[in-house]
This record gives C-alpha cells, structure tokens and sequence, in this order.
C-alpha cells in the first residue's frame, strides 16, 4: 500500500470517529433534556417542601372572614351589627307627638354606647313624666312629621324621665339588640300596644353612619 492510500485511509477512520462521537454527544443531551422534564411524584407536605401555605380566600382574593370565637352568637362568619357598623347617630323628629334631640351610638371596646342629647319630649297632652327607648330594625322616614315604620325585631332599652336632657345607655357585649339597628324611638310607655290607637310615638332618630 502506497504512502498516499495510508494517509486518505487515515484520514477516512478519524472522520469517522469524530461522527461516532458527536452522534453519541447529541444522543446524551437528548436523554438528559427527557429526564427534566419528567413529573417527580412525592408524598412530602407541602410545608416541609418549603412551600407557602396560603389562607383560603373569596375569588378576589380577601380571606375568608372567621366567626369571632368570643362571641359566637349564630354562626355567622360576620361579625354582629354592633360590632363592625357604630359609630352611628341622627336627629330626634316628631312622629305622633314631638321630639327633639341628638342621637349617637358608638362601640367601646365590648362596650355600645347610645347617648341621647339635648333630649326634649312632648304631647297634644302635654310633657309625659317618663319616655320608653327602644333600638329598632324599623327605619324613621320623613320629618316633621315622620313615620316609624316598625319591621323586624326591636329592643326595650328601659324607661327614663322626659326631662332627662342628656343621657348615656353603656350595653356590655349586647346581644339581644336587632341587627341591623336602623332606628332609635321614643314611646308612650302608658300606651298599650294592644288597644285600638296602638302605642304612642313620641318621636324618633334615623340612624346613618357617621365618622
């Protein structure tokens, strides 16, 4: 064989090899990319993976509210009306008699507050001796005179004196109060809610939110 053949032999044989090897280069990487991608099953917790655990949440992304545990009243996972609304007032206006003053309720830690100022009470018979509050889900529409439309559940506050001017009911952790309360009235409490002319109103507050 003549130097010529040898070197194209030669030639020929390490061409060869050079495609061995790029082939089997191209087959690794093609082999390693398969493995990545490949899903890994795992029993880990998700905690212990250190992932983030996330409260559950409504679809736009607020949490879900929980009941307050130290006043589970129903169940609901919203809190109590005199818990997330006060504070909350408005102005005394005739219904059946006449009524003046201001009306404001505000929470106090577990405390409700509902302070009554510059009361003023009177009827066609004159000034009564003693008024009857009461919290009501009924609304006070109109002015002078307006018209208590009683709907829903009320709460008797108590009797107190016509003449009283200014005061303050201080309810620790109410739970007997409407919710919502929209209304504050002012009653005869000699009137009888059973008789042909019902209860006696003196007068009475829309309660709005206020600052």
């Amino acid at each position: 064989m003549t130097r010529a053949r040898r070197r194209w032999l030669f030639a020929a044989v390490a061409v060869l090899a050079l495609v061995v090897v790029v082939i089997a280069w191209r087959t690794m990487q093609s082999e390693r990319g398969a493995d990545t991608t490949e899903p890994v099953v795992t029993t880990t917790p998700l905690a212990e993976q250190g992932g983030t655990l996330v409260s559950p949440s409504n679809t736009l992304g607020a949490p879900i509210a929980v009941p307050d545990a130290e006043d589970p009243t129903d169940g609901s996972p919203i809190d109590t009306w005199w818990r997330r609304v006060p504070p909350v007032a408005g102005d005394l206006v005739p219904i059946d008699g006449h009524a003046s003053g201001h009306v404001r309720i505000a929470r106090a830690g577990e405390h409700l507050l509902v302070r009554i100022t510059d009361l003023r009470v009177a009827s066609s018979d004159g000034e009564p001796a003693e008024v009857r509050v009461v919290l009501s889900q009924g609304t006070v529409v109109g002015e002078r005179p307006a018209v208590w439309t009683q709907d829903g559940e009320d709460d008797d506050l108590g009797t107190i004196p016509s003449d009283v001017g200014t005061i303050t009911f201080d309810l620790e952790a109410p739970r007997g109060i409407p919710d919502p309360v929209r209304s504050l009235v002012l009653l005869d409490p000699d009137s009888d809610s059973g008789s042909d002319s019902g209860v006696l109103v003196f007068g009475g507050a829309a309660l709005l939110p206020t600052d």
